[in-house]
């Protein structure tokens, strides 16, 4: 929050935050947030997409609009592209006028598929949590792990914050294999189960190096002063036996 307030400038009009970071996962103190934009008059906008409506909703927390990739856990299913705001009606009266103007709407099956992935978004997500939790905490006491981030974790550097703003869980995994990019690719390509996607949120686990991803045309610094460090992965954890996971996991580590 201080290093946001400190950015403020005369013809800031917004904040825009997210629930957790991608990929490394920091959890972001919304409470606190809330009180910087209000003390300047700022719209609060957060993108819960890696939390999800079951796992946080920052409207309660105070922010004025939350956006969602609805790609994510909302769809569950890896099947659908879209997106959605959400907040109170003069807000998205505003959004929906330039939406009209400027395009962008799902078809009809689209909303289908999605109106059927979130009707099991309350039975997926303790599953998924679970299981994130579960493979955390066993990576933790992994030799060939470095470092683990996972909200559950008393490790992680954000883990009071995380208990306040999302006590449920998250179905994010990050962590960093000893070895450096080619340890960590190794690793990726020995996995059988989990397969290896830049998407998340999934019924399946899906697994990325952001260096060769998502992330690949960050310059190296940039990415290492954010916590993509040499080695770094990033897991979506889904809803297969967890039993299955952590031979995969193991395995691959081996």
């Amino acid at each position: 929050p201080a290093s946001y307030e400190a950015a403020i400038q005369p013809n800031t009009k917004l904040l825009y935050i997210e629930t957790l970071t991608n990929p490394v996962l920091k959890v972001c103190d919304i409470s606190a947030m809330v009180d910087v934009a209000k003390r300047h008059n700022l719209l609060l906008i957060i993108d819960n997409t890696f939390a999800s409506p079951w796992g946080c909703q920052p409207l309660n927390l105070g922010a004025d609009l939350v956006i969602h990739s609805t790609t994510k856990y909302l769809g569950g299913h890896s099947d659908i592209i879209g997106g959605a705001v959400i907040g109170p009606k003069e807000l998205i009266a505003q959004i929906f006028m330039r939406k009209v103007h400027f395009g962008g709407s799902p078809d009809p099956h689209a909303c289908y598929l999605l109106e059927r992935g979130m009707r099991t978004l309350d039975v997926r997500m303790p599953r998924i949590c679970e299981n994130a939790a579960t493979l955390a905490g066993r990576m933790e006491q992994h030799g060939a792990i470095e470092r683990v981030y996972h909200t559950s974790l008393e490790s992680h550097p954000d883990f009071e914050v995380a208990q306040r703003t999302m006590p449920k869980g998250s179905g994010m995994v990050a962590f960093v294999v000893k070895g450096g990019d080619e340890a960590a690719m190794k690793f990726m390509r020995g996995l059988t189960i989990i397969y290896e996607a830049t998407s998340l949120g999934g019924v399946e686990s899906l697994i990325e190096c952001p260096f060769n991803s998502s992330h690949m045309f960050v310059p190296e610094d940039v990415r290492v002063a954010a916590g993509v460090v040499p080695g770094f992965v990033r897991l979506s954890v889904g809803i297969e036996d967890v039993e299955d996971l952590w031979q995969d996991i193991d395995q691959a580590l081996a």
